[in-house]
């Protein structure tokens, strides 16, 4: 099997997850659709005609706004485009109730699924420097199919499009300058992806400021003409958060985010972030049901041998691999809503999963049995509770047992494609099952007659 066959195959795969189920409705999501409607349908980012859905608002001067880094909704223009075009072509307003189901299904699997599955190919590739095709294929299925990564990328929220970002970042920075091996190019390219990548992902979610600023910290030591120059490139989407500001506030430097009153939280702080860390919730977000990364993502149980191996044979990227988890920890657990409200998992964690995916990959190498163990079992429990219900309720706080249990023996499922062809409950996710089966039986079979001719060679 070719590369490019098996590039096709794992897209086909991801994308098919992403978009089988039809996006829950949510204030987070709601607010970033409400800024696309208003732009193509009445020319404004004001979302007065569109407010009453979403409680992700603010209101200046009379007039209502999404609060969100406008990140995302740059990200998704050109699928919102091509969804009212077509439907125009069958006379469907999209503004109708069917409009608004059909171009939020299809904007959200075509900008943040898209490049979610674009940065799981840059994944794979990256990982391949170092571990085999096989361990490569099933740390992309743990961290794709198994963690929020997958959550978020069936819903218009900032989380996955970043981690993707990122993770489109680091490999760039790896063909220019050299991460898990040697640099492969000397081409500007590269450079301009992982800057624009990088500037892209601060204006999505402001957090990833932290990852992106210790990744040009890194490249600037590995060298400081590369990453001046990849700090210049990131500065171009960057221009995305003062052109909102000042359409927003009137003011490039005054962020919407100041004029948010139904979170008291936020005005506690740098924006509710109050650098003083709490143990316990530090804890929760490692090892909890309620959010626990470990707990939803046991394959991330694997970096502990990849920071090992890192210790032994890259020191000064494992300053990198672990600073950025270990800094994201520390920050999230001081602030208030740490919790991400209504979600599945650590959601606040995000920027932090690139960095844990390429480390627990080097332990699976390792461990290589308990690496299928554990990709499955997350596969199991996060990709699960996606397909059920990716927005648990803030107030459960088992809830495998309060949430998702209840819902398999309901067979109480939300809207999919397999009930638009007249399947019904549990029955409706079938066809998913098999496809993805078949597709990751495929792509196994392919990985291992790689690495057995790789062998050989």
């Amino acid at each position: 099997m070719s590369q490019r066959v098996l590039f096709v195959l794992i897209a086909l795969l991801l994308l098919v997850s992403f978009g089988y189920m039809h996006p829950p409705w949510g204030y987070n999501q709601a607010t970033r659709l409400d800024v696309l409607h208003a732009i193509f349908s009445e020319g404004t980012v004001a979302i007065d005609s569109y407010h009453e859905n979403t409680g992700d608002k603010i209101e200046i001067d009379g007039h209502y706004y999404s609060e969100k880094a406008p990140g995302v909704v740059a990200v998704a223009i050109p699928a919102f485009a091509l969804s009212k075009a077509v439907l125009s072509i069958f006379y469907i307003d999209i503004d109708s109730d069917l409009g608004w189901k059909i171009s939020e299904w299809s904007t959200t699997l075509f900008s943040v699924g898209l490049l979610a599955t674009l940065s799981a190919l840059a994944f794979f590739q990256l990982l391949r420097r170092t571990t085999t095709s096989s361990i490569a294929l099933m740390s992309l299925i743990a961290v794709y199919l198994g963690s929020i990564t997958f959550t978020y990328a069936s819903m218009l929220f900032s989380h996955t499009a970043v981690i993707a970002l990122i993770v489109i970042a680091l490999w760039a920075l790896d063909k220019s300058v050299g991460l898990l091996g040697a640099s492969q190019s000397s081409s500007k390219r590269y450079l301009i992806i992982a800057g624009v990548c990088m500037g892209l992902a601060i204006a999505s979610e402001f957090t990833s400021a932290i990852a992106i600023g210790l990744i040009l910290v890194y490249t600037a030591c590995a060298s400081p003409k590369i990453g001046m120059r990849v700090a210049l490139y990131s500065l171009i989407p960057i221009l995305l958060i003062p052109i909102n500001n000042w359409l927003i506030t009137g003011d490039p430097f005054t962020l919407p985010y100041g004029f948010v009153t139904d979170f008291p939280g936020m005005q506690q702080g740098f924006f509710g972030v109050q650098l003083s860390s709490n143990l316990k919730v530090l804890s929760q977000l490692l090892f909890s049901e309620y959010r626990g990364l470990l707990f939803w993502t046991p394959f991330f149980l694997l970096a502990i041998p990849g920071y090992i191996i890192l210790w032994q044979k890259h020191r000064s990227l494992l300053l990198l691999m672990a600073g950025v988890p270990v800094a994201y920890l520390l920050f999230i657990s001081s602030y208030p809503y740490w919790h991400g409200g209504w979600a599945l998992g650590p959601r606040h964690l995000a920027s932090a999963i690139p960095f844990l995916a390429i480390v627990a990959a080097l332990g699976m190498k390792r461990f290589q049995h308990a690496g299928y163990v554990l990709a499955g079992l997350s596969v199991a429990l996060t990709g699960t509770a996606t397909l059920l219900d990716p927005l648990s309720p803030e107030g459960k706080l088992h809830p495998l047992k309060e949430v998702y249990l209840p819902i398999l023996k309901s067979g109480n499922v939300r809207d999919n494609l397999g009930k638009l062809v007249g399947l019904e409950g549990l029955m409706s996710l079938a066809p998913l099952v098999v496809v993805v089966a078949i597709l990751i039986f495929l792509l196994l079979k392919a990985t291992r007659t790689i690495d057995t001719k790789t062998a050989v060679i």
